[in-house]
C-alpha cells in the first residue's frame, strides 16, 4: 500500500506535488456513513525505531482490534509522510503521527508548505519529556556533564535540523550557558547508534526512543528536563534540569494522530471514535507505561487550542 513512488521524492517535490493538485479519489461519502477499506494506512514520517514508530504501530494494532481492517505502517522521511497527507485531501484511508517536531517546530525553521491547521487534528494521545543522555560513565554526574558541556567539544545527537530536541537542546544550553556541537540523524533510533557507537558524545532524546538500551545499561540518562521526578525506577533518580538551576519549564514533544485536509463529519467521527477506544483499552494503558509516556488525551477544541499554546510559545522561544 505505501506510495512508493511519493516516498521517494525529495521534499521539493512533494511540496511541488501538493501546489499543483489534490486527491480526488477519496472514496468519501458526504451524505452517509463512511465505511473504511479493508486495509488503512499509519503514515510515519521518522524512521523505524523512534518515538513516532512506536506509537504509528502500537495504534496500528489498536485499529485492527477495534475495526477489524488491516493496518499497515509505513515509514517515511522526516517531514515526507506529513506532506503527503496533505496532497491527499479527503482521504480517510491513512492517517498520520503527527509530534511536536512535524507539527510546528519544522513548519517554522523550513519552508515546507504546511501548517498544522492545514490537517484535521484528530486526537493528542501523549507526550512525554526529554532526556540528555550518554554511555555509561562517560560523565561523573550531571554537573560534570554541564562542566564538559561549558569547557566545549561536546557533540549532541539531532533529528533533522529542525525538530523538538533541537529546541530543548536550545533551551538547555540557555538555561546553563554552554554550547554544543549537532550532529544531524534521521530517526531517534539513528542517534541511539550514534551514541553506542561513540560518534556522538549526548542525545537529547524522550524514553521510548532509548528506554531498550537503557535498560541493558548500555546508555544512561544523564539529566531530565522534567518537572519532577518519573515514576519509572529506571529514570527515578535522575537528576533534574531545574534542581541544578534552570529556570525555565522545558518544551515537552507531545504526539498525535491527524488526518489529510478536509475530511468529513463522518470521517472524523470514524477516526475520533476509534482513537477513544483505544484510549480506553488496556492495549493503550501498555503503550504509555511501556515508553514511560505522560498520558493526555485530547480531541475536538482542547486539542486545537492546545497546539496553538504550543505554537505561540515556540513563537515567542524564536523571537
Amino acid at each position: 500500500m505505501k506510495r512508493t513512488a511519493l516516498a521517494s521524492m525529495t521534499i521539493t517535490g512533494l511540496i511541488l506535488l501538493t501546489a499543483c493538485g489534490q486527491n480526488d479519489s477519496t472514496g468519501a461519502n458526504e451524505g452517509g456513513t463512511w465505511t473504511p477499506p479493508d486495509t488503512l494506512e499509519i503514515a510515519v514520517g521518522a524512521q523505524p525505531g523512534g518515538g513516532s514508530d512506536i506509537l504509528g504501530r502500537a495504534f496500528a494494532s489498536g485499529v485492527e482490534e477495534i475495526t477489524g481492517s488491516s493496518a499497515v505502517v509505513e515509514n517515511y522521511d522526516t517531514v515526507e509522510g506529513v506532506i503527503l497527507l496533505k496532497s491527499e485531501t479527503g482521504n480517510a484511508d491513512l492517517v498520520g503521527v503527527g509530534n511536536y517536531s512535524n507539527m510546528v517546530v519544522r513548519p517554522h525553521e523550513q519552508d515546507l508548505g504546511y501548517s498544522w491547521q492545514d490537517f484535521t487534528q484528530l486526537a493528542l494521545v501523549a507526550e512525554d519529556v526529554s532526556y540528555v543522555v550518554s554511555q555509561p560513565g562517560a560523565f561523573e554526574s550531571a554537573e560534570d556533564m554541564i562542566s564538559a558541556a561549558q569547557d566545549g567539544g561536546l557533540t549532541v545527537g539531532q533529528v533533522g535540523s529542525g525538530a523538538a530536541d533541537s529546541l530543548v537542546t536550545d533551551q538547555l544550553e540557555g538555561a546553563f550557558n554552554f554550547t554544543l556541537d549537532p550532529v544531524v540523524f534521521e530517526g531517534g533510533g539513528d542517534v541511539v547508534r550514534g551514541l553506542m557507537a561513540g560518534d556522538i558524545d549526548l542525545g537529547v532524546m524522550e524514553p521510548a526512543e532509548f528506554l531498550p538500551q537503557l535498560e541493558s545499561g548500555d546508555l544512561e540518562a544523564v539529566l531530565s528536563t522534567g518537572q519532577e521526578s518519573a515514576q519509572a525506577d529506571l529514570l527515578a533518580d535522575v537528576p533534574l534540569a531545574t534542581d541544578l538551576g534552570a529556570e525555565q519549564d522545558f518544551s515537552t514533544q507531545w504526539r498525535v494522530i491527524f488526518g489529510a485536509p478536509e475530511l468529513n463529519e463522518s470521517q472524523e467521527e470514524f477516526w475520533v471514535s476509534t482513537l477513544e477506544e483505544w484510549e480506553n483499552s488496556p492495549a493503550y494503558d501498555e503503550y504509555i507505561e511501556s515508553n514511560l509516556l505522560n498520558p493526555r488525551f485530547l480531541t475536538g477544541d482542547e486539542l486545537e487550542t492546545f497546539i496553538d499554546n504550543s505554537e505561540q510559545t515556540l513563537l515567542e522561544n524564536m523571537e
